[in-house]
């Protein structure tokens, strides 16, 4: 259940984590740890899974008071099953439900929303430090993550080197900003404006157990001369022209 009046209202001052958690027991304590420098409070939203998702999870909570676990107790309509179609969206055990479950489960005035494969860089402190100076400001806060590939992570896709910048985000906590069904996607709705912050985090998809080579994509050295060949044609491709953070790119390659 979602209790909408209570999500309403005020929150104190602060960065809750917000990570959906499925089967992602080869990255998501690298990924939480990731971000645990720079919020009051990491949200882990634990679903039913084949690996020790949910023993990892329940053992970091017993290890750091910043880590709270949540557990959404089905397997969901996920994106691309029938049941994301034909059902619901805003009903229990529903993509959409379930996500705007987890929003609503945490605590603080501002939300980080990371998948469990997703590593921070230093550069996301950027955002922070907006959200600090700004506090009431209602902007939503987008990072722009590199995709690194294969078995020992120095790789990178050539066809996708980079997200958009929209998926990940920092925004405030509150259901103005809340989830729907668009088609084959579940889309944030957002309120007021948006700001893409440039180079924040790794997403470390393609390097998983079972997923180098994924898609049919090709893979280019995780090197500054190859990474910046791919983002030039990945630019061009799709008429982008920035703001990826010039400042923030030496970070891709420690």
């Amino acid at each position: 259940m979602i209790d909408w009046k209570k999500w309403e209202e005020p929150k104190p001052f602060g960065f809750s984590g917000c990570f959906r958690l499925r089967n992602e027991a080869q990255y998501m304590e690298r990924a939480v740890t990731s971000f645990l420098p720079y919020l009051d409070e990491a949200c882990l939203i634990v679903q039913p899974s084949g690996d020790d998702t949910v023993e990892i999870a329940e053992r970091m909570a017993r290890e750091n008071d910043k880590v709270k676990v949540f557990h959404y107790d089905t397997v969901i309509d996920w994106i691309d099953t029938p049941g994301f179609y034909s059902k619901d969206p805003h009903k229990f055990g529903h993509l959409v439900h379930m996500s705007n479950w987890a929003l609503s489960r945490c605590s603080y005035s501002w939300i980080a929303k990371v998948e469990g494969d997703v590593i921070a860089l230093p550069t996301f402190q950027n955002i922070i430090d907006e959200v600090t100076e700004n506090p009431d400001k209602r902007v939503y806060y987008g990072m722009v993550i590199l995709n690194v590939a294969g078995d020992n992570e120095d790789q990178v896709s050539l066809e996708n080197p980079r997200n958009g910048g929209w998926d990940e985000a920092v925004f405030q906590n509150h259901p103005s900003y809340h989830f729907e069904r668009s088609q084959k996607w579940e889309v944030i709705q957002r309120s007021g404006s948006s700001k893409c912050m440039g180079w924040s985090a790794l997403h470390m998809k393609r390097c998983k157990i079972g997923n180098v080579g994924w898609n049919g994509e090709h893979y280019v050295p995780r090197t500054p001369e190859a990474v910046s060949k791919a983002l030039a044609a990945y630019n061009r491709a799709h008429h982008y022209d920035g703001p990826d953070n010039p400042l923030g790119e030496a970070v891709l390659f420690d």
